[in-house]
């Protein structure tokens, strides 16, 4: 596409300016201010071929400074004034890319890695102006419903203390609580979410995970310091995804330095976070990055629920990336985590207010995921990426209840041990710059080793619900294409299959989404997605004694199924402000349902001792929509406000239509902040955040009062199930943060306080001993934490 007489001519006249501009001006820059390092690669987004002669300028410092990139696509910057700068990459016949805003500080320096798109305009000669790219999902096949997910956002908006999941609930389209990090997506369970890491899917990568909801879990196990930018999806998502109802988060690591040894040392209320990253061997351009991380809430006991002060938790990270010559590069990576938790039974009876009062409960878990990748470019347009993983997770839990006569009893039992090996293998071609395929096959072989078990009465022997050791499989194979119809219309189609060999069962999924950029600030988007997903293993291996001996009735339950529809229009309102309008509909059937009652499992939040017989005859209904007002982050502030109104309601297994338990109907959110350059070279950052989260309580099935009191505990109405709804939830979070720039390092002082007004999360109902009366369990949780953070 490019004359090769024309690019070197380019590349020797703006090394020419480039060069002529730091002889004349280096010590203005040098000599005033401390400065840093900007660095990086450059290549096609749809090839990863590395694109020599790129353009990248900073033009936020006068005079700009630039660089070209060599023959492997990297470029260098030296002497950046820290602070924020914008940043401008540009090639001939390429998309120009623009980064907003960029941190750069003393302690590191800043590693970028920019995948260009090739323009569809067929100009020798010409660069293609494109506006701002922080709207752009990273993956090329995403149209709508999708957002990129930066990490600067991680530690700038307030109350996601690091946490990507919290951080989610504040994009349209997403909800969650204060009593965990479970994703709720246009009115779906948490449990429909997908996780996926370094292209493998991976269990809940959460401390505590599926023991307060399925799906999520008390905090991520994902540090910050670990990620480079991820996408998030809330539905319709492209045809690679699968085993997925709701949404997906596609995490990706971030490479570590290759040139200098760099290191991170964070402590506060929460625990510590030690990082290090740099080459493995100089000169060879192979490099390791790992975190470490251990936290204990024994400083902030008195502010949380009872018995927090016992828990612990610990996780760590890594990741070797080492390019070969001729042979492509290999990756390895991992991420681990280690959670205890419990409580202690009340020993004097006189002192029991509530049943809880008399449990005690140990809860140790675990979750692992480790892989090691390989991507080789084939030709200029074609590239093979493996990878081969081992992930897993190990929940355990042993509940018992003291008698009268202050003897412990057991009540629940659950160990549940699920791990799987798993190979992808994806082949990624770019036929034209019109057309660009991805295609791929997802093979995972499944363990399990299950025993959860119940008494029927404290005192009574353990019943088995789930006593289960084996493997199965789950093959997935997908196809997908964009075609870039025109300068202004993008279409990608594809298609999804899957088999599960426990029970034979197979899907196949059309995907398809279409987007006209009708006006040069304007565009609407079309898309439509056929998904489904299994459920939790222990579901399937749910087993019910007969005469004969024990059966499975739910080893041949169908995936869960749906069908959605969205609807796109975007705005660009300026260059760093933009309106997103999402109307969506989706369609759930083959959900499992128990015959003759109103329960499906498209309402599971935590529920280990199912053994009802199911059948997949449930359906639901997703309908709403979502609303984004945002200004990216420019002249030193920000704001986003997102609205959604939706409804969800489902058949189960009555036929009747009721709400579903996530029918919140409306959720709101208001996030903003502003940051000022102070000091006396202004070379530091103070900043203040916050966050205003107001949304419809989660519904909650009718109190039967009279049984209630009878029982000793709270008795439901299910004929009406959902009927009633929680209080409305409104969670104000606030952070401060000072980031301080010295010539060798830099050090961050931050405070976060979550939920500072009280907010008090209604759980449900429970028996006081005391009054002999049913009544609301609530509890607020308020999370301070205050940080201190050294790089260097």
């Amino acid at each position: 596409m490019n004359s090769g007489k024309n690019t070197i001519f380019m590349i020797r006249k703006l090394k020419k300016i480039i060069y002529t501009t730091m002889i004349i001006y280096p010590i203005g820059i040098t000599g005033q201010c401390v400065v840093q390092t900007v660095k990086g690669t450059i290549t096609d987004r749809e090839t990863q071929i590395a694109l020599a002669g790129a353009s990248i300028i900073v033009s936020t410092v006068n005079p700009v400074l630039g660089a070209i990139s060599d023959i492997d696509g990297k470029f260098r910057i030296e002497n950046v004034p820290v602070g924020r700068h914008n940043v401008l990459i540009s090639y001939m016949g390429y998309e120009q890319y623009d980064i907003k805003e960029l941190v750069v500080g003393s302690g590191k320096e800043v590693v970028l890695d920019i995948g260009l798109k090739e323009s569809v305009t067929e100009l020798e000669q010409v660069v293609i102006k494109s506006t701002t790219n922080k709207d752009r999902a990273l993956n090329t096949m995403a149209i709508l419903s999708a957002r990129q997910f930066t990490v600067e956002e991680t530690m700038r908006y307030a109350g996601g203390i690091d946490d990507p999941a919290i951080i989610a609930t504040s994009f349209a389209g997403a909800a969650g609580s204060t009593a965990n990090n479970g994703i709720v997506i246009r009115g779906n369970a948490p449990k429909g979410l997908l996780w996926r890491m370094e292209g493998i899917d991976i269990p809940n990568p959460n401390h505590f995970a599926n023991l307060t909801i399925f799906g999520g879990g008390g905090f991520t196990a994902l540090s910050s310091q670990m990620l480079s930018n991820s996408d998030f999806f809330t539905g319709a998502f492209p045809a690679e995804y699968g085993n997925a109802l709701s949404g997906v988060f596609d995490i990706r690591m971030r490479t570590g330095n290759n040139e200098k040894y760099e290191h991170t040392f964070r402590s506060g209320l929460l625990g510590i976070d030690v990082s290090s990253e740099g080459p493995i061997i100089f000169g060879k351009n192979a490099s390791y990055l790992f975190n470490y991380r251990y936290s204990t809430f024994g400083l902030l006991g008195p502010m949380l629920p009872e018995d927090a002060s016992n828990i612990r938790y610990q996780d760590l990270s890594f990741k070797l990336n080492v390019p070969m010559r001729k042979t492509g590069t290999i990756v390895l990576w991992g991420i681990g985590s280690n959670d205890i938790s419990g409580t202690r039974a009340e020993k004097d009876s006189g002192l029991w207010i509530h049943e809880q009062d008399k449990e005690e409960m140990k809860s140790p878990t675990a979750m692992g995921a480790a892989g090691i990748s390989h991507k080789i470019n084939l030709s200029k347009k074609t590239f093979l990426h493996s990878t081969l993983a081992a992930t897993g997770n190990n929940t355990k839990m042993d509940i018992s209840r003291m008698d009268q006569m202050l003897t412990l009893q057991p009540v629940n039992y659950i160990k549940s041990n699920t791990w799987k090996y798993s190979f992808s293998c994806f082949i990624n071609n770019k036929f034209s710059p019109l057309h660009t395929n991805k295609t791929g096959v997802i093979i995972n072989h499944l363990f399990y080793n299950m025993d959860i078990r119940q008494a029927v009465i404290p005192g009574a022997a353990l019943i088995p619900v789930v006593l289960e050791e084996g493997n199965s499989w789950l093959w997935q194979a997908y196809s997908q294409s964009r075609f870039d119809l025109s300068p202004t219309v993008m279409l990608n189609t594809g298609l999804h299959s899957q088999y599960f060999r426990l029970n034979g069962k197979y899907t196949t999924e059309p995907r398809g989404a279409i987007k006209w950029r009708f006006m040069p600030r304007q565009s609407v988007s079309l898309g439509y997605g056929h998904h489904s997903q299994l459920e939790m293993l222990n579901f399937y291996l749910a087993q019910q004694k007969h005469q004969s001996g024990y059966t499975l009735p739910n080893k041949n339950l169908d995936f869960t199924k749906a069908h959605h529809i969205v609807l796109g229009y975007e705005l660009k309102t300026s260059e760093n402000s933009r309106l997103m309008i999402e109307p969506f509909y989706q369609s759930l059937y083959s959900i499992p349902v128990k015959p003759g009652t109103s329960f499906s499992l498209i309402n599971t939040d935590l529920n280990w001792y199912l053994q009802d017989s199911l059948v997949n005859r449930g359906t639901g209904e997703n309908a709403g929509i979502d609303i984004t007002v945002e200004r990216f982050l420019n002249n030193g502030y920000y704001f986003l406000f997102t609205t959604s109104l939706f409804r969800s309601v489902y058949r189960g297994g009555d036929n009747k239509e009721h709400p579903t338990r996530f029918d919140k109907t409306w959720v709101l959110n208001a996030l903003g902040g502003k940051e000022w350059a102070v000091g006396r070279q202004k070379k530091n950052l103070f900043s203040i955040n916050g966050r205003l989260n107001y949304m419809g309580g989660d519904r909650i099935s009718p109190l039967n009062y009279a049984l209630s009191l009878a029982a000793k505990e709270p008795v439901y109405d299910e004929t009406n199930a959902f009927a009633w709804r929680k209080p409305a939830a409104l969670i104000a979070n606030l952070s401060i943060n000072y980031h301080k720039n010295r010539k060798e390092h830099s050090s961050i002082w931050s405070v976060h306080f979550v939920n500072i007004l009280g907010y008090e999360e209604f759980y449900g109902y429970w028996y006081n001993y005391k009054t002999q009366q049913i009544e609301k369990q609530k509890e607020a949780v308020m999370l301070p934490n205050i940080s201190y953070k050294i790089e260097f």
